[in-house]
Formats: C-alpha cells, structure tokens, sequence
C-alpha cells in the first residue's frame, strides 16, 4: 500500500468527495432511497458546494489519501467571532463531515487526519476547533483530546 498523505483537498478531487459524502450519508441511513433524479441534484448541489468550498476563505476541506484514492476526509468552516472590547478575538473551526471509508476504519487514519488538522489550526492561532459527533463517535473524539461542553441551543426553522 501506499504512504498516506493528508492535504488539503484540490478540485481535482471534487467528484471522489461527493461519492464520499454519498456513502457517508446513506451509511448512517441505510433505509433512505435515493431515486436517480434525487441523486443527479445531489450530485449537481455538492459539486457546486466543493467548487465554491475550495480555495474559499471560509471554507477547508482536508484528505487523507492512499495512492490515487481519497480513504478519509475532514471538512472545517472557518468561523469569524465578532470582536470584544478588552481582548484579541480569535476565530475558531466548525469541524464536520468526518469520514474515513469503512475498509480503512482501525487504522488510525482518522486520528492522524485529526492530528494534522489540529496542528494546522494552532499554527494559524484559532481558539478551538468545535465538532458535534454523533453518539457512535465520541469515544474517537475523547481519544484525540476532545471534552465535551455545553450543548448549543437551537431553533428550528
């Protein structure tokens, strides 16, 4: 096998993130039926997301690769908190979308994509990087030295 790489993504690689993100979804909801049409909008709707997403100001999206094949992924939305009399307001990271192809689980992909992300984040002095893991996932979070916090508040609209 290959070297793993983690980079940040191009739009060379577009079309494997949006099969990705397919898998990722459907995974965690397997009794969804998607109709041929449902999955060309789906198709057309993430493909303009990543165009505009990469090489945006707001928006990074991190790989982890083997060979010519995306194996895991990280999105991150850069967060920019208005600033406070009295202190240096810092931004901070929305982490989502964090997926590792199910052949490639255990292997400690998503801990070394976990790793690089938060060191890239440190060097560019964000306060903290957020996530909201499903309840299968926390364990994997607490691992990579992750605690939880308050939960937010929302209102549906």
């Amino acid at each position: 096998m290959s070297e793993l790489i983690i980079r940040t993504a191009g739009s060379g690689d577009i079309e494997q993130l949006a099969d990705m993100r397919y898998d990722y979804a459907l995974e965690d909801h397997p009794e969804t039926s998607v109709t041929d049409e449902q999955k060309r909008d789906y198709i057309d709707e993430m493909h303009e997301f990543l165009e505009e997403a990469i090489g945006s100001e707001h928006w990074v999206v991190w790989v982890a690769e083997y060979g010519d094949e995306i194996v895991g992924h990280a999105y991150l939305e850069m967060v920019r908190k208005v600033p406070r009399p009295g202190r240096v307001t810092k931004p901070f990271i929305y982490m989502t979308n964090v997926y590792t192809r199910p052949q490639h689980r255990g292997l400690g992909i998503g801990s070394r994509l976990a790793q690089v992300i938060e060191q890239w984040a440190r060097e560019l002095d964000h306060e903290f990087i957020m996530v909201w893991p499903k309840q299968p996932n926390e364990a994997f979070y607490t691992k990579n030295g992750y605690t939880a916090c308050s939960v937010p508040m929302e209102i549906r609209l």
